[in-house]
């Protein structure tokens, strides 16, 4: 008598939204770090400091520019950065870790193919990390509904049904 998987026999896509992002990297620039002692800008220490940092670092990372609360900076301050960034990074925000986390998992749900999931029964992976934010789990929903049969949110052995076409 041999065991049978009936979950894989079943067709059930298992999607885990964790895999979205789970070869992207992100990364936070503080502008602190390009000012000298005090926490006011000062343009040509600003200028010179950039100038010599090494941008290459963050190819094909998502990057968050981030303002310590403590800092004097004037507006073009991110802009700059944002022009040595540019030809390097995926993508450049103004926050924390949490923003360029927030930006690689949309960029990773616009390039989602949806249409791969036409007709499927899908089972969004539930109880991950904690690292997913929640709106992906809204977004998910939003994108993959139209094209689905059946979704579920869960584990196979334990799901809750969320949409049945």
């Amino acid at each position: 008598m041999s065991i049978v998987n009936r979950v894989a026999e079943s067709g059930l896509i298992q999607f885990d939204p964790a895999t979205l992002v789970k070869d992207m990297e992100v990364s936070v620039v503080s502008i602190s770090d390009f000012l000298h002692e005090e926490p006011i800008l000062r343009e040509k220490p600003f200028r010179q400091a950039i100038a010599t940092h090494n941008w290459t670092d963050y190819t094909g990372r998502y990057v968050a520019l981030h303002i310590d609360q403590e800092t004097l900076v004037p507006q073009w301050a991110a802009m700059l950065l944002t022009s040595c960034l540019q030809p390097y990074a995926l993508g450049i925000c103004l926050g924390d870790q949490a923003a360029a986390l927030d930006m690689a998992y949309k960029s990773a749900l616009a390039k989602l193919k949806v249409e791969n999931y036409d007709q499927k029964n899908i089972i969004i992976k539930g109880c991950s990390d904690g690292s997913v934010p929640d709106w992906v789990y809204v977004r998910l929903m939003e994108v993959l509904q139209p094209h689905a049969n059946r979704i579920a949110y869960g584990e196979a052995c334990s799901s809750v049904p969320l949409y049945k076409r």
